[in-house]
């Protein structure tokens, strides 16, 4: 399976929200990041990320805006997420409001599984969109 199929199958499991099958799409010690999430999710965990998101999303999906190489075995992937918030979100009760995300992944693909996904997108967005005021401050 080439590069794009493989990113293309993440992705397709992502929208039929089927966590195991995202799960499947890494190789052993593949690992998920972004500015939510963390560093390096594996596995269980990463299943559990996705479970999260779609409790507090149940209708989330990504479309791909634009999705190619950048070299071998790397596929960049810009996506708009769109959900809206009928579940509890980080603690908060749900809002009943829409949220629209952009965002892009950076794939790492050797054979046909993933080794890492590196996620980009404005953490500030989601909170703002769900009516909460966004606080920045020192630790």
């Amino acid at each position: 399976m080439q590069a794009m199929q493989v990113a293309q199958c993440y992705f397709d499991a992502w929208n039929r929200r089927d966590a195991e099958a995202i799960v499947a799409t890494f190789g052993k010690g593949g690992t998920y990041s972004d500015p939510s999430a963390g560093e390096g999710l594996v596995g269980e965990a990463i299943a559990a990320y996705a479970k999260n998101m779609w409790s507090a999303f149940p209708d989330l999906v990504f479309d791909i805006r634009s999705i190619g190489h950048t070299e071998e075995g790397i596929v960049a992937a810009q996506w708009l997420m769109r959900g809206t918030n009928t579940g509890s979100f980080r603690g908060f009760p749900p809002t009943g409001r829409a949220v629209v995300l952009t965002g892009a992944d950076f794939i790492q693909v050797e054979g046909d599984r993933i080794r890492s996904v590196q996620g980009y997108f404005d953490t500030r967005v989601v909170p703002e969109q769900l009516g909460l005021q966004v606080l920045i401050q020192p630790h």
